[in-house]
């Protein structure tokens, strides 16, 4: 998907240059690319969070529009501030058309897995995974179809099939699972079986004993004339 987002050029002529374009509504950023020269720009604080709305659920490309020219880039990095959450700066690159560039895209679940119905639980390992490929290939998610999971069943990598597009982790990770519940423990039932026994265990060393002692009894009794 690709988004339009307007920008503008700048440079910092005095301290606290970039502090009062925060607080006029304004975001510093740059714009780099490949054996390019790196170029100050701010966008419009409203704008881009509109922007961050949609990538928080899917990867797109943004049409930077810049001194009349139009510039396709990705969103390499966002800074906010860790104590009120503002944002301080972006990280736009440039890229090209036969350049291919790494992006990290959001995984969404198609589906009810059957496992879940039998008692399991979805357990989702990754919820977005970074891929390498040509910008006009790059997805903007991708769908994971759970209808056929079973109890104790896995999707790994390697089971989904993107044309021209390749994936930074192994074939063999772990995308999404259906966990099995653990049984039901039969401890305290065993305990009380063994408890049981080692009572009819006891009993029975008893009534031994008592005839132990009935025999001996009868051996010591005088014999009658």
């Amino acid at each position: 998907m690709k988004i339009d987002l307007q920008a503008t050029s700048y440079k910092t002529e005095k301290k606290g240059d970039v502090k009062r374009l925060r607080k006029q509504g304004k975001i510093p950023a740059v714009l780099y690319g490949h054996k390019e020269k790196t170029r100050r720009i701010y966008v419009e604080q409203k704008e881009f969070k509109k922007v961050l709305d949609i990538l928080r659920q899917e990867a797109i490309t943004v049409n930077l529009k810049l001194d009349n020219k139009k510039y396709v880039c990705v969103i390499k990095t966002i800074q906010h501030d860790p104590t009120n959450d503002e944002l301080l700066h972006i990280d736009f690159q440039h890229i090209h058309k036969k350049e291919k560039i790494k992006a990290a895209i959001p995984i969404h679940t198609v589906g009810e897995a059957p496992g879940i119905e039998q008692g399991g639980i979805l357990d989702q390992h990754l919820h977005e995974v970074v891929v390498r490929c040509l910008p006009d290939e790059m997805p903007s998610h991708i769908d994971v179809d759970v209808s056929h999971l079973e109890l104790g069943a896995s999707i790994h990598l390697k089971d989904i099939t993107l044309t021209n597009v390749d994936f930074e982790l192994t074939p063999e990770t772990t995308v999404i699972t259906i966990l099995v519940p653990r049984a039901v423990e039969v401890a305290p039932k065993v305990e009380v079986e063994e408890e049981v026994t080692e009572e009819v265990k006891e009993e029975e060393v008893k009534e031994e004993e008592a005839k132990e002692e009935a025999k001996e009894s009868e051996k010591t009794k005088p014999k009658g004339k």
